[in-house]
């Protein structure tokens, strides 16, 4: 049944729906934001920021912790560094997409470069930004690419996670 929802048995039950939401409820849920950084404070920054306006708001400390994450089969928009050790955000947009990425990629930095955007850009990302992050611009950019994802959002034939 799509967007079939569970009565509460007790007014603290907030379980929410039984089953999967239909099309209408996943435009009424919050947006699934997952930031990754290897600056802790860039990341709570982000996340309170974000939080306040509304979203589901995950953080990373590396590409790698988030590509092992399951939260990644539930990510709406990715908000990542360019600069990181380990596999920076280059590197990362190169994974999802090679995995097949479904989610639009907003690159930051504080070291932007023509060719770094360039490349980003070429990748997939929707948006390049430059540290320090102006929240309100972070935000735009964000806003700006979830209604085109939400929309497209549904489950997928091959593996039945939300897209």
């Amino acid at each position: 049944m799509i967007g079939a929802t569970r009565k509460k048995a007790h007014p603290c039950d907030c379980a929410g729906p039984l089953t999967r939401p239909g099309r209408s409820d996943v435009l009424k849920q919050p947006a699934t934001i997952c930031i990754v950084d290897d600056d802790r404070d860039v990341r709570l920054s982000l996340k309170s920021y974000l939080r306040a306006a509304g979203m589901d708001v995950r953080t990373f400390g590396s590409a790698e912790s988030f590509l092992k994450s399951p939260d990644r089969a539930e990510t709406d928009c990715l908000v990542t560094d360019l600069h990181m050790p380990g596999l920076d955000g280059l590197g990362l947009q190169q994974e999802l997409n090679r995995i097949g990425r479904n989610f639009p990629v907003v690159v930051m930095t504080a070291f932007p470069t023509m060719a770094a955007e360039a490349e980003s850009a070429q990748l997939g990302a929707a948006a390049f930004l430059e540290k320090p992050i102006d929240p309100d611009a972070l935000l735009e950019k964000v806003e700006a690419v979830l209604p085109r994802r939400r929309a497209r959002r549904r489950v997928g034939p091959r593996d039945g996670i939300l897209r």
